[in-house]
């Protein structure tokens, strides 16, 4: 997915000190605030620090300093970078994505999304891993898409199981609610029945969730993952069909029934109707940020180096 050109630039970058990134086997450039990056987590501050200094070329240009992430999605960096200079507008941005662009445009963005989702967690910015998760379940939610073995197969083959516990968390619940959906369970079951002998983790991961269902006396049919529930603590209705906000963050051991870290008190709203879907509304809340870094506080000083979305430039692995 890109929203610039392949060679991202920041507008007016006079007297501000920069790095930059090259991310990717193809090294795709971006052009970042050292600063900005550094305080964005202990990543980058302790691989940008380790950086030798500028240096000063024969012909008297200064060389920049240069991080390269060889493993890692330029496509996927892009959101990120989008994130670093627009934290509070984040979920606005992702909101408007969802809603506007079609489903098959939509499925490059979802793999972009679970990429970040995992390349957070390797950084250890648990409030970007929570952002994306939302951005998955509302993304799922307004197509009514189901869990495929393809995506069950990446999560618990290819990822860290670390890196992916949340990921694995909502996967399993989106495959209970499709095997039990009326369109999918007969569909799948020969296919997943092949996925549980080859990641026992799975079958196991899939069976503890029952057992949780079973406890709460909750119906796998109606409970849906695609649901994020406007609070943590519930009114007994509303538990048998969606999920608590906080139940695929990262922070949900601690939270239980308090209010999500990211939500500002008594600031809910309802989300703009979500056609496509056969199943249910969701509800979104504005992300409180007080805890990171204000990036955005003056749009006339810090430009962000991704521009508008092109859709004719998607590249993605299709987790269908």
């Amino acid at each position: 997915m890109r929203w610039s050109n392949k060679r991202s630039v920041i507008g007016d970058l006079e007297g501000c000190e920069v790095v930059r990134v090259l991310v990717g086997e193809e090294q795709r450039e971006f052009t970042l605030h050292r600063k900005l990056l550094c305080e964005s987590c202990s990543f980058f501050k302790t691989n940008i620090e380790a950086i030798p200094p500028p240096s000063t070329s024969p012909g008297g240009e200064v060389e920049d300093s240069v991080l390269w992430l060889p493993s890692e999605s330029p496509d996927m960096f892009e959101i990120f970078v989008l994130w670093l200079y627009q934290r509070r507008r984040f979920h606005t941005f992702m909101d408007d994505v969802i809603r506007t662009i079609s489903p098959d445009e939509c499925r490059a963005v979802r793999t972009n999304l679970v990429r970040l989702h995992l390349f957070a967690a390797i950084i250890e910015l648990p409030g970007l891993q929570d952002l994306a998760m939302d951005a998955l379940q509302d993304m799922y939610l307004r197509f009514d898409w189901d869990m495929s073995p393809r995506f069950l197969a990446f999560i618990y083959g290819d990822c860290d199981p670390e890196h992916a516990v949340r990921l694995r968390k909502w996967g399993v619940a989106m495959l209970a609610w499709t095997l039990h959906g009326a369109d999918m369970g007969s569909v799948l079951s020969n296919q997943i029945d092949k996925l549980f002998a080859a990641f026992p983790q799975l079958k196991a991961d899939y069976q503890l969730h029952l057992d949780k269902m079973i406890q709460s006396r909750a119906d796998v049919r109606l409970k849906n993952p695609q649901l994020r529930l406007p609070a943590n603590k519930l009114r007994s209705g509303e538990r048998f069909f969606g999920f608590r906000q906080c139940t695929f963050h990262s922070h949900r051991a601690t939270v239980g029934e308090g209010e999500c870290p990211h939500s500002l008190a008594l600031s809910l709203e309802p989300a703009p109707q979500q056609s496509g879907s056969s199943r249910a509304s969701t509800y979104y809340g504005r992300r409180d940020m007080k805890d990171e870094m204000e990036s955005d506080t003056s749009d006339d000083n810090i430009i962000s180096p991704v521009g508008d979305l092109d859709l004719n430039e998607m590249s993605y692995l299709d987790l269908s």
